[in-house]
């Protein structure tokens, strides 16, 4: 007895190594399952981040976003023999030959599309890009990494089934152990129960980090997309910026000018003032032009207000009502007691009309259009796959119409800016960026939900805000609607810009004013040290060396009660902290027109320096 309990205390030794020894070699083969895992997706990667610095090269022309191409050339060679030396199950390995193929596709595809853009052929890059051959290798090539780690999952089940199979004998073995050897029972059941139990766990844990590896695998996947839409739009955003800039400085002059040339002519008997009409009006369709740009690249200068949301949405559908005519039916839902929020009110009208005009393009034969507003509340979850969107209370506008609806395909690009399914000569590509980057500078979030044939929804989401609504200031017009100086009123205007300067010193002495001019910062201050008599510093806020904030900062440590008006294309921090930094300082946005420039200079010498003092229209 004692002797078949050795024999039987060997073997269960025995069976106790066995398991030890497979588990170590089922071990180190899940680490090698792993590695080829790892592999695999640092290819995925590396494709990936080629994709993404071609594309960034072809949208900015900027050499430094093809770094992350030219790294891949070599690393995906590198990766693929990697996985050459690594695989070594068949049924694995089989798929190996299709992703070279792929991969080489998908290069060549990169490559040929940087070969036309570099040889200026812009178009044939375009229409190769847009032919989607890229994104339908792509698509192969994740489908078929995808496939080739369901491989390697499956591999890893089947070494965890093995090693759950010698658990069992090893178990077994115990129990007989036990039955023969009384003595060596509590020991070796308390032995095998621990060995057990740790088994157990360790298999417990692998499946929970598996499981875990899983779903972060798929959120990181889903953040990345969400990141490369944002970093694209804001590159565009800030492209269109800055050409938005140059273009009010030069509508600032031309607007300027002719109105100088009108009020002039006026004096005399030559009937041109309707060609100073027409130019003023093209003036002011470029000036709206701009004030899309800037809205995309959420840069225009907002004046926000505490405002009751359901009273402006009411009074803008009656407009709304008024301009799609008879046969088209306009249906308003409206929540009780919805939220306030803090908004530009015009910025506000023109994004719903603007959707309501969109909304009527895509029914050409008439239908319905409905308004609905809601309170509502936006959750983590909602939140989480919307890395620019936080959670928390908002007032929801959503316009519904029976239209035409869009695909998915037009749905993904349809708030780029320059972007649209119209005729040629129809529309501009810039109304639903205009709104994207409205909303998104007033800290909302809109989305779309279309399909083809049943309508288009899109909602917009507004913060909610407290407080009592305000209203813009009423305006002292003077006799004429336009307020003048009495000649005794000297102002310092600084701006680097010649053609705004001059235009804006002579419309200044126009309406009655005294002027000094300087062309730069420091120009500035050298002024205003040599008159000490100066009562208003008209400055732009975008200039070199020393900016407008600064040079209003150092005039009034110089000159206390100095009066200030700061002008500005598209800065957004000058409408939203001009109070804050200068203390009683006003704000004019270019393009201006004399009326304009009149009612801000009045309004700030007079202290009001609210942005809705003496605005007209």
């Amino acid at each position: 007895m004692l002797a078949a309990g050795f024999v039987l205390l060997a073997s269960l030794l025995a069976g106790a190594y066995v398991l030890a020894a497979a588990r170590e070699a089922g071990m180190e083969q899940q680490q090698h399952i792993q590695a080829v895992r790892a592999s695999l997706r640092q290819t995925m990667l590396t494709i990936q981040g080629a994709e993404t610095g071609q594309r960034g090269y072809l949208l900015t022309g900027e050499t430094a976003y093809l770094a992350p191409y030219m790294r891949a050339q070599p690393r995906l060679t590198g990766l693929l023999q990697a996985l050459d030396r690594q695989i070594e199950d068949p049924h694995l390995r089989r798929y190996l030959p299709e992703l070279r193929a792929l991969i080489a596709g998908k290069q060549a595809e990169l490559a040929q599309t940087l070969s036309y853009y570099n040889q200026g052929e812009h178009e044939a890059a375009v229409r190769l890009v847009r032919s989607n051959l890229g994104m339908q290798l792509m698509e192969r090539i994740r489908s078929l990494v995808a496939t080739m780690l369901v491989e390697c999952d499956r591999s890893i089940a089947a070494e965890q089934a093995k090693e759950r199979m010698l658990s069992r004998w090893v178990l077994t073995g115990a129990s007989a152990s036990a039955l023969a050897i009384l003595g060596l029972a509590v020991l070796t059941l308390r032995e095998m129960s621990r060995r057990h139990s740790m088994v157990m766990r360790v298999r417990d844990e692998l499946l929970a980090s598996s499981e875990a590896l899983r779903r972060s695998t798929e959120r990181q996947a889903m953040l990345e997309e969400a990141v490369r839409q944002s970093r694209k739009m804001e590159a565009l955003g800030a492209l269109t910026g800055g050409m938005a800039h140059d273009f009010n400085n030069m509508l600032a002059v031309v607007m300027g000018n002719l109105e100088l040339l009108k009020a002039r002519l006026a004096r005399g008997n030559l009937d041109v003032g309707r060609y100073v009409g027409y130019a003023l009006e093209a003036t002011r369709r470029a000036g709206e032009l701009t004030q899309r740009l800037l809205a995309f690249a959420r840069k225009q200068p907002l004046h926000a207000v505490l405002v009751a949301t359901g009273d402006v949405v009411a009074s803008t559908t009656e407009v709304i009502r008024r301009t799609l005519g008879g046969i088209y039916s306009v249906e308003l839902q409206q929540a009780p007691d919805l939220w306030k929020t803090r908004v530009d009110v015009n910025q506000l009208e023109s994004t719903l009309i603007n959707l309501a005009v969109n909304a009527r393009d895509a029914m050409p034969e008439g239908g319905r259009l409905a308004v609905q507003t809601a309170n509502v509340f936006l959750d983590e979850e909602f939140a989480s796959g919307r890395p620019d969107v936080a959670r928390g209370a908002y007032v929801m506008i959503a316009m519904t119409d029976t239209g035409q609806g869009m695909t998915a395909e037009v749905r993904r690009k349809a708030f780029e800016p320059f972007f649209t399914t119209k005729a040629a000569g129809k529309g501009t590509g810039l109304g639903l960026s205009q709104v994207y980057g409205f909303i998104k500078q007033s800290g909302g979030h809109v989305d779309i939900e279309s399909d083809v044939g049943k309508g288009t929804t899109i909602r917009i989401y507004l913060p909610r805000a407290v407080g009592e609504t305000t209203g813009p200031a009423p305006t002292d017009r003077g006799v004429d609607g336009v307020p003048r100086g009495d000649g005794s009123t000297l102002i310092l205007l600084v701006d680097d810009d010649i053609g705004v300067r001059v235009f804006a010193a002579e419309a200044l002495t126009e309406l009655g004013y005294r002027v000094l001019t300087a062309s730069s910062g420091h120009d500035g201050l050298a002024v205003l040290d040599a008159h000490p008599y100066i009562d208003l510093l008209l400055t732009d806020v975008e200039m070199a060396q020393l900016t407008g904030w600064e040079l209003a900062d150092i005039a009034r440590q110089v000159r206390p009660g100095l009066k200030v008006l700061l002008m500005t294309g598209f800065t957004r921090e000058a409408t939203e902290r001009v109070g804050e930094r200068i203390p009683g300082a006003g704000l004019l946005r270019k393009p201006f027109t004399l009326e304009e420039l009149a009612h801000r200079v009045h309004d700030v010498l007079a202290g009001d320096p609210s942005p809705a003092a003496g605005r007209t229209g």
